[in-house]
């Protein structure tokens, strides 16, 4: 039996590039009125229909990295959660087949291609509550405006063509669409199942020319589910 904790900051935790898997192994974006204005994400793990309105506002210049940093939430910004900087950088070199899958094995060591300009990443461990002992890893990544859309069009498309890959982690995992949250200018879920473990869950959101990761590792046997509370949070600020 895995505990969460352990498996985020020893392993699963995505940042740190070659691990076994979680399932085993600006500028201003003004995010919130941005999604206010598009309606609920839906299906198939998609964002708002009306992203592509909001792209042509996303600024071009990507943040830097003291500019994430102040975005980024710490401790005392979300009740019920201890928030801590990871620092490892993002260095996967793992490569799926088949190769449409490959944007969510990406995602999943938070090496997206291409590479962010600029890189932040943290811990939140649930303390209370239905979260206590969880960990979600939480990465804000820089992009140019173009290339930060390109970053969640891949992952759509990645996720009507893949349902399972090999590669990247030592066993079989599958992948499967999940509702994304109403945050930033749009936003992608997911979920990545190695064989023999419970689904890691993953959401990935643009709050203009800035991608946020979050992913939550399973747990002691359920599927893990990604805080709402800490996409909230965490947009919110991005875009304050």
């Amino acid at each position: 039996m895995r505990i969460r904790v352990t498996a985020a900051a020893l392993c699963a935790a995505v940042l740190v590039a070659g691990c076994g898997g979680g399932g085993g192994g600006d500028s201003d974006a003004k995010a919130t009125d941005s999604a206010a204005a598009q309606g609920s994400s839906s299906g198939s793990g998609s964002g708002s229909a009306s992203a592509s309105a909001a792209a042509s506002e996303a600024p071009a210049e990507p943040l830097g990295e003291a500019q994430l940093k102040s975005a980024a939430l710490v401790g005392g910004d979300v009740d019920g959660y201890q928030i801590t900087d990871f620092p490892v950088k993002p260095d996967g070199d793992s490569t799926v087949r088949p190769a449409d899958c490959q944007p969510l094995e990406n995602m999943r060591t938070a090496s997206p291609d291409p590479g962010p300009k600029a890189f932040v990443g943290l811990l939140a461990f649930g303390g209370a509550g239905p979260t206590a002992g969880s960990a979600t890893t939480i990465g804000l990544m820089a992009y140019d405006g173009s290339d930060a859309e390109g970053i969640l069009d891949g992952l759509r498309t990645a996720l009507k063509k893949c349902t399972a890959y090999e590669g990247g982690v030592p066993a079989r995992t599958t992948a499967k669409a999940a509702t994304a949250p109403d945050a930033g200018d749009e936003a992608v879920a997911f979920g990545l199942e190695t064989q023999g473990d419970s689904a890691d869950a993953f959401v990935v959101v643009r709050s203009g020319a800035t991608v946020v990761l979050f992913y939550t590792a399973a747990g002691t046997g359920s599927a893990a589910e990604v805080p709402a509370e800490l996409v909230t949070a965490q947009i919110r600020k991005l875009g304050a």
